[in-house]
């Protein structure tokens, strides 16, 4: 998963590996897979699939034949499904939901294999960069004021600044001759203010958030407590001494056990 450049894509990645392994994110596949008529484990990638990872609108090869007359795949539904996971995360962006979409269909996180996809993740993490006079643009192609209003869609302008301000609620605006110190100094210098409206948007009822996470965990713990929680069901002088012959390490029982709680309740979130 070499995809992080920074300590927020560091973040939302560990965040979402951690949501990945909980009961909420396994029932929530389960429950999509069987909305979409596809097997309890997903299906066998084929290599067409997996060098064609970014064409949202292929079938994957080996998709569950279906009742004639019936759409063959049905895309659309599954993109509606997807975002009710993505929903639960503190951010989305085309990376994330993509993967979610791959694991549904390949039971399998695609990270490096959506390499075309990693720069939405780079500009929508902790923060999003965008250019606000190019999305509103968007709605309002025209000068003129018939056209203008002709062609302007309220409804949907309103729905995309709606979504934009529910992950990102906090907004600092960036004049275009601001250099890197000045915007550096004046969120030094704004901080507390700033932490005052995260503080007022801090409770979105989301299963996961990447406020708490730590960017610096070691592969090689994460690794051992994924071994010791495998083994839970032993007795834990068994699991210390397959510890110390796996890792090197000589932990009590007391810690052995924290980590075992620890998981069990990262997988109930």
């Amino acid at each position: 998963m070499n995809t992080s450049n920074t300590k927020g894509e560091k973040k939302i990645l560990l965040q979402f590996q951690r949501f990945s392994e909980t009961d909420t994110f396994k029932k929530e596949v389960a429950r999509i897979r069987k909305v979409c008529r596809l097997p309890k484990n997903g299906i066998k990638p084929t290599n067409d699939d997996i060098e064609n990872l970014s064409n949202i609108f292929r079938t994957p090869d080996n998709y569950p034949p279906i009742k004639e007359g019936e759409p063959k795949f049905a895309l659309k539904t599954l993109n509606l499904e997807t975002k009710k996971i993505i929903d639960l995360l503190p951010i989305s962006n085309l990376y994330l939901s993509s993967l979610v979409k791959h694991y549904i269909i390949f039971n399998k996180f695609f990270y490096d294999e959506l390499g075309t996809l990693k720069d939405f993740f780079h500009t929508s993490n902790v923060c999003e960069l965008g250019d606000a006079q190019m999305e509103f643009d968007e709605y309002a192609p025209s000068e003129d004021p018939e056209e203008f209003y002709g062609s302007f869609t309220i409804k949907g302008y309103i729905e995309m600044l709606e979504n934009k301000l529910w992950e990102y609620p906090v907004v600092l605006r960036i004049h275009p001759d601001a250099s890197q110190r000045d915007i550096m100094e004046y969120i030094k210098k704004h901080w507390q203010q700033i932490k005052h409206y995260q503080d007022k948007y801090a409770d979105r009822n989301k299963q996961a958030s990447f406020k708490n996470s730590k960017t610096k965990e070691n592969s090689k713990i994460k690794k051992r407590d994924d071994f010791i929680y495998k083994n839970r069901n032993l007795p834990r002088k068994e699991i210390m001494r397959m510890v110390t012959d796996e890792f090197g390490e000589t932990l009590d029982y007391g810690h052995i056990g924290k980590i075992i709680s620890l998981r069990n309740k990262r997988k109930k979130v």
